[in-house]
Formats: C-alpha cells, structure tokens, sequence
C-alpha cells in the first residue's frame, strides 16, 4: 500500500523551478538520459526535454499546486492542480492532473 510522504528535494526543485518559470533550473533537475511522457509524446534526454519544456511549460508558464503525494516502490506519484497559459479548451476546470517521478542519483 502506497503512503503520504514529504517529496524528495529534487521534486521539489522540479515544482519551484517550474512555479518560478526558471528554465535552467527547471532543466537541471533532470538526469541526462531522463524521459519525460507529456501526453503520450516521450522526451528523451535534456535536449528534448529542454526544448519541450522551453515552450510547453516555461513558455506556457505552467504552475502545479501539489494535492497529493506518495512513494510507491521507489517512485513518487504527484496529484497537482496544475495552471499555465496553455490551450484549456479541452481541460476540467479546476485542472488536477497526475505526475509520475523517478529519482536516481538526486535527480529525476
């Protein structure tokens, strides 16, 4: 059974960085080989991530507002509201959407 925990720091730079729209430091949390699935399209490796990220989540200055958080057999699971200047045409409002993290050697 999965349970509530406090997030690892690197998450939690994940999270400011991205509230703060600090591309650099939203960039550094991540492994050189790290993936990043943002509606079934994979971003393989910090080029592709940075490239993304510049324009869907830095660009699109995308916030998240943690709800929930649990540790599950060493990865972390991330319920947060989540806001920014990207197309809501298709979204719920209030947005809470789902974030899976793994975290090797302090970073995602």
């Amino acid at each position: 059974m999965s349970k509530k925990i406090e997030l690892p720091a690197i998450i939690k730079n994940f999270i400011k960085a991205t509230n703060d729209h600090d591309g650099g430091a939203f960039i550094s949390c991540f492994a050189k080989d790290a993936l990043v699935n943002d509606f079934a399209r994979n971003f393989w490796g910090t080029d592709a991530i940075k490239k993304w990220s510049d324009k869907e989540m830095i660009g699109d200055k995308v916030t998240f507002e943690v709800d929930e958080a649990v540790e599950h057999y060493g990865d972390y699971f991330v319920t947060a509201l989540t806001n920014g200047n990207y197309d809501k045409s298709k979204s719920p409002d209030p947005t809470y959407l789902d974030y899976f993290f793994t975290v090797k050697d302090g970073k995602i």
